[in-house]
């Protein structure tokens, strides 16, 4: 089985982040209140109260996906807050305008959060220059505008060492099966190691029969397959591997198994799917096509073979396993 990073790590990262800048936020409150501050002592009250939210969500979710809403209400309150305390409450918060640009890149994609810093330093800038009456203009200005340019750097720092580790990740996030740029060369070793010590192989495709598909919400379906992943994760052996190929597709490389094993072992994975998927008033079926190392085929024919048997089962009916072996069977007595 290949090596995997427990999405759990992530997210239990994630709820002690929120915890602890819920921590740094509430000691923010009772400094203002002590200070007479009313509205900051209120403004770091209702970001202590998200953030701790966020962060319960976080834990209660465990490594399913997380909805969003708080973390968007959190930056829309930053953002309402600190261009009012600029127009009409200066000295409040004001300077809470540097966090704006971290925090909108550590919570969304890269494109969207320039959308959103962009938009927003225009309209600090524009609220700065026509509104703000306190002393401290131009420092407030030339801050946000350091911070803006640290945090970018930052950014830019970070996606080029995205794109550097990039090559050296073989697993898909949401369902950490490993990618398909590594399916052919792994599966050509496989036919190579086969073919050179005389073992079997076979391969499966894998994927969500129709009627589950259209019943499913995009949210579902990436809850479906994120959970489809570890299932196959713990139920295959160490020396199989799981490579995620189109959207709900799957393709499961078996060593030394022959044909009739790998189809016993496909029905007990439709059956625990549909077993643990499965909720009270929803079905979720998948069917599976199975084609075995022969003669003369490749990586790339073991995989269309599979793919071509998945088509047939999924044309069959839900809940369906089918071998390649029967289409070419039924291919020839219709040539007959």
């Amino acid at each position: 089985m290949n090596t995997l990073i427990p999405a759990e790590l992530n997210n239990q990262l994630r709820t002690k982040v929120y915890s602890l800048a819920a921590a740094v936020c509430l000691l923010l409150t009772l400094g203002s209140l002590s200070g007479g501050h009313l509205f900051m002592a209120i403004t770091g009250l209702s970001f202590t109260i998200l953030l701790y939210a966020n962060g319960r969500l976080n834990l209660r979710y465990g490594d399913q996906p997380t909805p969003m809403l708080l973390s968007h209400l959190i930056v829309a309150q930053l953002i309402g807050i600190t261009l009012a305390s600029t127009a009409y409450l200066p000295g409040e918060a004001e300077n809470w305008s540097y966090m704006l640009p971290l925090i909108a890149y550590l919570i969304y994609p890269l494109r969207l959060a320039t959308v959103i810093t962009a938009l927003y330093s225009i309209t600090l800038a524009i609220a700065i220059i026509f509104f703000y009456q306190g002393p401290e203009k131009p420092q407030l200005f030339f801050i946000y505008l350091l911070s803006l340019l640290i945090t970018l750097a930052f950014v830019y720092l970070r996606e080029i060492k995205e794109k550097q580790l990039q090559p050296l990740r073989r697993t898909d996030n949401l369902t950490l099966a490993s990618t398909r740029e590594y399916l052919f060369q792994d599966l050509h070793k496989e036919v190579q190691r086969s073919e050179r010590e005389g073992t079997p192989l076979s391969v499966l495709a894998l994927s969500f029969d129709e009627s589950t598909l259209a019943r499913s919400q995009p949210d579902d379906k990436d809850g479906l397959l994120h959970r489809l992943g570890r299932l196959l994760h713990e139920n295959l052996r160490l020396f199989d591997a799981y490579y995620r190929y189109d959207n709900s597709e799957m393709i499961i490389i078996m060593p030394h198994t022959p044909s009739r094993e790998a189809a016993k072992k496909a029905a007990q994975l439709r059956q625990k799917i549909r077993q643990n998927l499965s909720s009270r008033d929803f079905s979720v079926t998948v069917s599976i096509g199975l084609a075995s190392l022969n003669v003369g085929d490749t990586a790339q024919t073991l995989i269309d073979d599979a793919r071509k048997a998945l088509k047939y089962a999924r044309s069959r009916g839900s809940n369906q396993t089918r071998t390649f072996v029967e289409i070419e069977s039924e291919e020839a007595h219709h040539a007959g």
